[in-house]
């Protein structure tokens, strides 16, 4: 188009320089031909201007029309997992507010049915001391919620709040209809403390770690123990220090030990000069090995423990506290003190991917030892009434959508074996009538449903240890000869 333009032009003006062939005409010519030039030029600019622009208004019609070679893919949005939600808040949140850096929050909801079938087998003998058979259908709820915030500088606190009672340290429930009258239920604190856990101690040699806590806590001895000697919803409340240890590390084996010591305020009580409270004391050995030529490690636990419980009957019975729902329960007034020796043995393999878990444990009250004869004047024989055992096993773990597990145990608790205020309260029947001097089975079976979504099934089979005609034969909290078979199905959702 420009090459066309120029030639029209030149051929216009070569057309009329015959009629100034004079030489005053040739310098008319030469004016005319330097302003053609200057003529071009501005066309030639305003052309390239008009081509730039043709060219970029194409180029945007092409970035705006949708290719078909390129269809539109549909959008998500991605699942972000537990660790990188938790992740996104310290990396974001706690830049943007300072005080919610290191912190975590965290907790569960359980709804539960329970079921019982109860019979008090004395009935069967002729006493009239005894309430008849009877069955029983609850609905239960727990609601936990906590909150724990790391502060960097080797200090974390922390807080739980839960369902409950004020006067009942096993249980965490609150049972719908008691009380009536859709009342509203109570919201305790579970826990409250302090944690130091000095960051230079971490890694220092064969020391891998120090652990400091005080206030109310998750029970330190729980790991290596069951609950013939602790109800998992128990929470001490005192001071416990914790250290763990690295012995040995290589390619095939790994020994590791740690210790624990607490001090437990577990009665502080006005009315007498001296409070009741707990020493306590654990060894914990792992010993974990390729030996067996598994491709996962096999792991050998031990653990021993010594509960070591100060003026224990002496504030019960200062405060008159024998009633079957005191916190004597079904320990003898016989008694003197508790002096427990707990010792936990465990071994963990794979068969097939899954984990398999065989457990024993023994315990015996060393402050009551003899007393296994003690009622034998009264015609009743009391089978050890100051010794504990359990024995089972744990198939699978339900922690994964789609996974789940297995467990079994039976136990047998004497009447003084075990402090009965903190053992497992679920083990007997419905009410107050379950801790010691009992035996029977326990089956458990969980399936993960989602990641934080688990159903469990829990039954108990349990009778009395040692049946007798009357509580008052023994000086016994809560005791005769009952029977009880007791069903637990829980929903349990995690956040």
């Amino acid at each position: 188009m420009k090459k066309v333009v120029v030639w029209l032009l030149l051929a216009s003006w070569a057309s009329i320089l015959p009629a100034y062939a004079d030489a005053s005409a040739s310098e008319d010519i030469a004016g005319s031909l330097e302003a053609l030039k200057r003529q071009l030029s501005t066309m030639q600019a305003t052309i390239d201007s008009q081509n730039a622009r043709i060219l970029q208004l194409e180029s945007r019609k092409t970035y705006e029309t949708p290719q078909p070679s390129a269809p539109a893919q549909p959008s998500s949005t991605p699942q972000l997992s537990e660790n990188d939600w938790q992740k996104g808040i310290k990396d974001n949140i706690g830049d943007a507010i300072p005080w919610m850096k290191g912190a975590k929050f965290g907790g569960d909801f359980r709804l539960r049915y329970e079921a019982f079938q109860y019979s008090n087998r004395v009935s069967d003998s002729g006493s009239t001391t005894t309430s008849s058979d009877r069955t029983r259908n609850r609905f239960r709820v727990r609601l936990r919620w906590g909150f724990e915030k790391d502060y960097g500088d080797d200090w974390k606190v922390g807080f739980r709040l839960a369902t409950g009672s004020t006067t009942d340290p096993n249980s965490t429930n609150q049972t719908l209809g008691n009380s009536g009258y859709f009342t509203f239920k109570n919201i305790l604190v579970d826990r409250a403390y302090a944690i130091y856990e000095p960051n230079g101690l971490k890694d220092y040699g064969p020391l891998k770690g120090i652990k400091i806590g005080a206030g109310k806590f998750e029970n330190p001895f729980l790991r290596y123990s069951t609950t013939i000697v602790w109800d998992a919803d128990v929470t001490p409340e005192g001071a416990f220090e914790q250290a763990n240890w690295n012995l040995l590390s290589t390619e095939e084996n790994k020994l590791n030990v740690q210790t624990t010591a607490g001090q437990f305020i577990v009665n502080e009580n006005a009315a007498v000069d001296n409070d009741a409270e707990l020493y306590g004391y654990q060894g914990a050995v792992n010993y974990s090995t390729y030996n067996f030529g598994t491709d996962q490690p096999v792991d050998f636990n031990f653990g021993a423990s010594f509960y070591d419980y100060t003026n224990w009957f002496q504030t019960i019975l200062a405060a008159n506290n024998t009633a079957a729902t005191s916190y004597l329960r079904t320990n003898s007034i016989t008694a003197d003190d508790f002096r427990v020796l707990d010792l936990y043995p465990e071994i963990v393999f794979y068969t097939h991917d899954m984990p398999v878990t065989l457990w024993y444990d023994y315990a015996v009250n060393t402050a009551n030892v003899g007393t296994d004869d003690f009622a034998q004047t009264s015609g009743n024989d009391i089978h050890d009434s100051d010794e504990a055992w359990g024995l089972g096993f744990k198939v699978g773990k339900a922690k994964k959508k789609g996974s789940w597990e297995f467990n079994y145990g039976y136990y047998e608790i004497g009447v003084n074996a075990v402090v009965a205020a903190f053992n497992d309260s679920d083990f007997g029947g419905p009410g107050t009538n379950g801790f010691t001097n009992r035996k029977g089975h326990k089956f458990g079976l969980g399936y993960q449903l989602t990641d934080s979504l688990v159903v469990n099934w829990t039954g108990y089979v349990v009778r009395s240890l040692h049946p007798v005609s009357s509580s008052a034969t023994l000086g016994l909290g809560s005791a005769t000869d009952e029977e009880v078979f007791r069903s637990q199905l829980d929903f349990v959702y995690k956040f």
